[in-house]
């Protein structure tokens, strides 16, 4: 298809691919000709259905999203994963209101509750015995609670608002008082809450769990997610990791909102802790980072010999959030990789590899290996993972993984919480985390969606792969929409693509495989060849382009 005939479809991405139905207006909708892949479409809109939120809070009306089906409350680091994809679903409202009453909650030593949720607190005792009353008015009674084995409420409170300011681009949003106080100011008082007591050798601490998770190994009934003086407390990896983020967005934040002294103070705090990552955690001669180390042992406590284990979660958001360079990146995937084939697992989402062994921990969600949070299979991090494998320049794996991911899902007919080791599914059967990543891994890491503050940059994942996306973000308008034709016996790639965004942006084409450009066409005109970057094991055409409607074909030898 020449560069002319690919510009009558830019608008309607028709005729359909493989021959297919064009893809609907409106809205966001994609194909890859992969029917698993494809089919994960119609599992997250339900999924994300089934567990949308309404109700009246201190703030006003809430929407947003619970965890699961089989989960009441709102819970602030769900919430955060769920926004990369919700963004180019859902309006305004579901983005920033849940996140508004959140921090109308906050406490006055700036820390914020894991989950906010309607009703009385008796509601909630038998799972959260602590949970308790944090607002009456009229009829409207709201409940909240917090399980202080972890430490990612503030980090995860704050880069879900920076992905809100990422998808409204609102800077006044940042200042709007919440509860008397601005926006950006209770995110700091929140981070500055880690940063003060929550902090050891530059690394944050928490209770000992199994990487990201929240039941410690000391009871086998709900005290597990407190912690007291019988819990032990370690510097672990995926806390230190979301906090690395978390400092950098509310950089970002400060800068918006003018507050330059605050935002170097951040960016300093983000710098410090990655480099303590690097130095304490990571390990040279296994390739991967460790998932904690020890702080403080209550009597009669032992710790376990865990170097050798590699936790899912916090080496995926040490490669995702660039703490972890090129060199390591590489490695620590390579390592999940491998120890995916040596367990056995179906796919990438081995959360703990290998895990703690029986009755390690006493809880009997998680006491036998490969259940629950010890090593169970979760799409929420193998979705993430595979979003890392894609930015950071292993395509192939990552669409071999994202296909064992949807394959998985779509023959199970839902988004379970986690899996068994052979891909039975178990815990909630509509599992908003898990929906959240696998969207995402599509949309950001596949399609390469990124919208942002700076604008638009589009990055074309498909590579050898022909497909198209449509994406609309109701919060601001914006669309965005793209098609690839690759034709491997001519070596053709077309690719035709607009958007309503303003200005210019990054176009980026991941090349098939060992293919190198020898022509390259803008609408149909012979232009100088592109730019090749390469980012490692990956080769990307790269362009500067406004977003009207383009089409451009690149031969390739």
């Amino acid at each position: 298809m020449s560069a002319r005939g690919a510009a009558a479809f830019v608008l309607a991405l028709a005729p359909a691919l493989a021959g297919g139905a064009p893809l609907p207006a409106g809205g966001t909708s994609y194909r890859t000709g992969d029917p698993a892949v494809d089919g994960l479409q119609a599992l997250i809109a339900q999924t994300l259905e089934a567990n949308r939120k309404t109700f009246a809070g201190r703030t006003g009306t809430v929407k947003g999203f619970g965890a699961g089906t089989t989960y009441p409350q709102v819970w602030i680091r769900d919430s955060a994963t769920l926004l990369p994809l919700t963004r180019w679903q859902y309006d305004r409202v579901h983005l920033l209101s849940w996140l508004e009453e959140h921090l109308a909650h906050q406490n006055a030593d700036g820390s914020l509750n894991d989950w906010v949720a309607a009703g009385d607190a008796a509601r909630f005792k038998a799972d959260a015995p602590r949970a308790r009353e944090v607002h009456r008015a009229g009829g409207i009674v709201l409940s909240a609670g917090r399980n202080t084995t972890e430490a990612d409420q503030e980090s995860s409170a704050v880069d879900a608002a920076r992905v809100i300011f990422d998808a409204t681009r609102d800077v006044e949003w940042l200042r709007k008082p919440v509860a008397g106080r601005p926006v950006v100011d209770r995110l700091d008082a929140a981070l500055s809450f880690v940063a003060a007591r929550r902090m050891s050798g530059g690394l944050v601490t928490a209770a000992f769990t199994a990487d990201w998770g929240d039941v410690s190994p000391v009871y086998a009934d709900q005290r597990v997610i407190y912690l007291d003086e019988a819990t032990p407390v370690v510097a672990g990896l995926y806390a230190s990791a979301l906090y690395v983020r978390a400092a950098r967005g509310l950089a970002e934040m400060h800068r918006a909102t003018g507050g330059t002294a605050r935002a170097a103070r951040w960016a300093a705090r983000s710098e410090a802790a990655a480099a303590a990552i690097n130095r304490r955690l990571w390990q040279p001669r296994r390739g991967f980072y460790r998932l904690h180390l020890e702080v403080a042992s209550p009597p009669g406590w032992t710790p376990p010999d865990d170097a050798d284990m590699f936790a899912l979660g916090g080496n995926a958001l040490a490669a995702l959030y660039r703490i972890a360079d090129g060199p390591r990146a590489a490695r620590l995937m390579d390592v999940a990789e491998r120890r995916r084939r040596e367990h056995g697992l179906s796919t990438i989402g081995g959360v703990l590899l290998p895990p703690y062994p029986a009755g390690f921990f006493r809880h009997p969600i998680l006491r036998e290996p490969f259940t629950y949070q010890n090593g169970g299979q979760w799409d929420w991090w193998g979705g993430r993972f595979v979003l890392a494998e894609f930015e950071r320049g292993h395509a192939v794996r990552a669409m071999e993984h994202l296909r064992a991911l949807a394959a998985r899902a779509t023959a199970a007919g839902g988004l379970h919480e986690w899996s068994t080791r052979d891909g039975q599914g178990r815990g909630s059967p509509r599992y908003a985390g898990s929906a959240a990543a696998l969207g995402a891994a599509v949309l950001q890491g596949l399609f390469g969606l990124d919208l942002g503050t700076s604008g638009l940059a589009l990055h074309v994942r498909l590579g050898a792969r022909s497909g198209e996306v449509r994406a609309h973000e109701p919060a601001t308008g914006t669309t965005v929409a793209y098609r690839q034709d690759y034709d491997a016996k001519a070596r053709l790639l077309a690719l035709s693509f607009e958007s309503s965004a303003p200005g210019t942006g990054r176009l980026e084409v991941l090349l098939p495989p060992g293919a190198t450009p020898v022509s390259f066409e803008v609408d149909g005109r012979r232009r100088a060849l592109p730019v090749v970057r390469t980012v490692g094991e990956d080769r990307y055409a790269v362009v500067r382009t406004d977003w009207k409607p383009h089409a451009i074909e690149l031969a390739l030898r």
